[in-house]
């Protein structure tokens, strides 16, 4: 658990291993895409009265009525690495291929970080979640890449406030093009903030804007200009800023 959910829009996240032989097909192994449909059509027929959808790496159950939508993403175990023999998984890219994560190995290192940064990454990591799921449809940033990128930045740490800090972020996703990011931990592959290049586009856009009005906001709380401040900051949340 890495504690930066977002109430009322963080779904339920189950991480589902499946077995290895579950992937096999004749000599090789079936796409990412394939395995994902198949467990979509199982999920389909022990549920016939409940929404299945699938969306992309994972297979979206609309329990409720739509109103308690549980994710489940659908991993097999693949290798363990380094002498401490961690764990780690593939799970579905969403573009057909496949992607090697060690979650538990992920959330004790965003959890590390968090400790170092006096509790100021984890609370960081929700606003520009926050900021994400501000608009509609949300703004496509990957949450494992947000978290990865900002905990192996340092960002956080130091004498700083959260204006700071979101307005920090956003200058780095905006200094990186929203590239790719190499694991800091070293066990898996690349993490794309995006899953298509489309995404990428719409969200390096979306993080021009919101870098511009958080700079004019930093600027205008020096000045003490508060009321303009807080519209530049209404203006980067899409009317939603967090009033605590």
């Amino acid at each position: 658990m890495r504690e930066t959910a977002i109430r009322g829009y963080s779904d339920v996240d189950l991480f589902t291993v499946f077995p290895r032989q579950a992937l096999k097909w004749g000599s090789g192994w079936i796409s990412s895409d394939t395995f994902v449909r198949n467990i979509r059509n199982d999920l389909n027929e022990r549920f016939p009265a409940t929404d299945v959808r699938r969306d992309a790496q994972a297979i979206v159950v609309h329990f409720g009525g739509g109103s308690e939508p549980v994710d489940v993403v659908p991993a097999v175990f693949h290798a363990f690495k380094t002498e401490h023999r961690v764990p780690v998984f593939l799970i579905p890219d969403g573009r057909g291929g496949w992607l090697e994560t060690a979650p538990a190995a992920h959330n004790n290192y965003i959890k590390a970080a968090n400790a170092k940064s006096g509790g100021k990454l984890r609370k960081a990591i929700q606003l520009i979640k926050h900021w994400r799921n501000s608009r509609s449809p949300a703004i496509p940033l990957s949450s494992i890449h947000l978290e990865l990128l900002l905990a192996s930045s340092g960002i956080c740490i130091g004498p700083k406030g959260y204006a700071t800090c979101v307005f920090e972020v956003f200058d780095l996703l905006r200094s990186r093009e929203c590239r790719g990011l190499r694991d800091p931990v070293g066990l898996a592959g690349t993490l794309h903030s995006a899953r298509t290049e489309a995404q990428a586009t719409r969200l390096i856009d979306a993080v021009e804007h919101a870098w511009m009005h958080a700079a004019k906001a930093l600027l205008a709380e020096r000045e003490k200009d508060w009321s303009e401040a807080f519209r530049q900051w209404s203006l980067v949340f899409n009317g939603e800023f967090p009033s605590r």
